[in-house]
């Protein structure tokens, strides 16, 4: 079945073909795969888990009507240093729907990193909503690695509420699947919310890779930042959307965004839309995008100094790579995140 999803907020004109994708695609039955690890030190937090037999439609488009739900409080004051780590490893045709519901309050902090691993060359089927509240003065971080096979899907859907003086990152390292959807869709509804999206992509064969991102500032002096590095190759294809909204009464607000992609092949395709909409004067607002080959120069000069081509490709996408890179609070999952790269490019 054809799905129109990925629906942009405000639509521009069709023949720029990015208002929403196409994807052909049956949906699996549903299969609980909830046997997932956490580990960390969880004693301060409030975690409950349970199954769910209800209609919900993420902003993807997609509607679960059943489906596993994690709920994590992290209570107010308290602070965690070492990141949590949710890992689901997915076997045999292990298929997943699950909802994270993060409650971040008054003054907390924590670090989540989610990571979804194939242990075979099966088709799997990754369908993840989650929700986060970040209330008054939080700091939040939540990690999304997704290390499927190549012949998987992963679609992974945010609805971010981020109150006053709080902060909230949500970092995703893309790196493989044949179908690969993200949409994260963020209200800064207080005087110094701050929402930073962060997005490493590696797209090949004939893989399909979707963003949406949206970033609401209310708030008064509210703060959106969208980071996006990508590279493609072979035949694959990446829809990059990324919209700021500046609503009437924020301002002295900033929303800035950036994606820059590198094409590897010529057969490869990159579309991009940065948005800014704006109904406040007072406001800060800047995007930018790039996509094209790696620079002849840089190539150039790293070859002349006795790398190969696709050793000084690597090298100049990792280069690209690294200030996201950077932001990952585990130095473990950092060097697991930096192999992968290594192995994928």
């Amino acid at each position: 079945m054809k799905y129109r999803l990925n629906k942009l907020p405000v639509k521009t004109t069709n023949g720029f073909k990015i208002n929403d994708v196409e994807v052909d695609l049956e949906l699996p039955t549903y299969n609980m795969l909830s046997d997932f690890k956490i580990d960390g030190d969880i004693s301060s937090l409030d975690i409950k888990k349970e199954v769910k037999e209800e209609t919900i439609t993420s902003k993807i488009g997609l509607d679960v009507s059943k489906y596993y739900e994690i709920n994590i409080t992290i209570p107010k004051n308290i602070k965690i240093d070492d990141p949590i780590f949710i890992t689901y490893d997915f076997e045999k045709e292990d298929i997943l729907y699950s909802k994270f519901n993060f409650n971040f309050e008054d003054n907390s902090s924590c670090n989540f990193i989610i990571t979804i691993n194939s242990k075979d060359n099966n088709n799997h089927f990754s369908h993840i909503i989650e929700n986060t509240i970040s209330k008054n003065e939080s700091s939040g971080n939540i990690t999304f690695i997704n290390l499927l096979n190549n012949n998987s899907s992963s679609f992974y859907a945010v609805e971010n509420d981020v109150l006053e003086n709080a902060s909230i990152t949500h970092s995703i390292f893309d790196f493989n699947g044949k179908t690969r959807l993200y949409n994260i869709y963020s209200n800064l509804l207080d005087r110094f919310s701050k929402n930073n999206i962060n997005t490493i992509y590696i797209g090949k064969d004939d893989s399909l890779l979707d963003f949406n991102y949206y970033a609401k500032n209310i708030g008064v002096e509210s703060n959106s930042q969208i980071r996006v590095e990508g590279v493609l190759s072979d035949n694959s294809h990446k829809n990059f959307r990324g919209t700021i909204d500046f609503i009437k009464g924020c301002s002295n607000s900033i929303g800035e965004e950036n994606e820059n992609c590198v094409l590897l092949t010529d057969t490869c395709r990159s579309r991009s839309l940065p948005q800014l909409l704006c109904e406040e004067e007072n406001v800060v607002g800047a995007h930018g995008v790039s996509s094209g080959k790696v620079s002849e120069d840089k190539l150039f000069y790293l070859m002349s100094r006795g790398y190969s081509k696709k050793e000084a490709e690597k090298l100049i996408v990792l280069g690209n790579f690294m200030n996201i890179i950077n932001t990952i609070s585990s130095e473990d999952i950092k060097n697991k995140v930096l192999e992968q790269i290594e192995k994928e490019i």
